[in-house]
């Protein structure tokens, strides 16, 4: 009886494949041990309702993970939150709809958040506002990248910490506005995702101030 020859090639194709996905469910594991830890802090006063694009948009959320987060990455990152025209309605992080979609390749259904505020409606792809920022950073890793792979093979962007926070009347907030101790308490959940990939470089823009960086980690000016 003869033996059966299966190429090598498609036994380390099966391995590859088997890595990136091991990778993409770590990450979005820890995104879940994430959101569980904060569901457990006591709110600020000042927070009267919270967006988490990785929970009510994960279906594209995740389709950003397993597509770009699949294997180890040299450079990290990072933005403060989800900005309320970004990442809060696509579930990509700066996430200005049309570099999602035309650029990255990604779109889908969003959901709707539990506690929807009127003056920030999360309407997914359908909104017709920009997120300035998400269009100039996105806007930029095309001009010098040329495509999403030639950047994604070394990198990979995301928010150290994944809710916004808003008053009821849609007033967006920012670190600034919480306690030292509350500050200290996101920062110590925020830093498990600077630490993941353990990257030879994160680049960490407007992150929690009031609170001790990372050993070695550079902030840009």
């Amino acid at each position: 009886m003869e033996s059966e020859v299966v190429s090598s090639y498609f036994s380390r194709e099966n391995e590859n494949q088997r890595a990136s996905n091991e990778i993409s469910d770590d990450f979005l594991h820890l995104v879940d041990e994430l959101n569980n830890s904060l569901e457990n802090i006591k709110l600020p006063r000042a927070i009267e309702c919270i967006y988490n694009p990785t929970l009510y948009a994960r279906q594209t959320f995740e389709i950003y993970i397993r597509k770009y987060c699949n294997t180890k990455k040299d450079i990290m990152y990072f933005g403060m939150n989800p900005g309320p025209w970004g990442m809060s309605q696509t579930g990509v992080p700066f996430g200005e709809i049309k570099s999602v979609r035309d650029w990255l390749g990604i779109d889908g259904p969003v959901n709707k958040p539990l506690n929807e505020i009127k003056n920030r409606p999360v309407q997914g792809f359908q909104c017709t506002r920009t997120e300035v920022s998400g269009k100039r950073f996105w806007g930029v890793i095309k001009e010098i990248c040329g495509t999403p792979d030639n950047f994604f093979k070394t990198s990979f962007v995301y928010n150290y910490l994944p809710q916004q926070w808003m008053k009821n009347s849609g007033c967006n907030l920012t670190p600034g506005d919480f306690k030292y101790t509350i500050l200290t308490t996101y920062s110590t959940l925020g830093d498990k995702m600077l630490a993941w990939n353990y990257a030879s470089l994160i680049l960490a823009k407007n992150v929690l101030p009031q609170t001790k960086p990372l050993e070695g980690t550079p902030t840009p000016n």
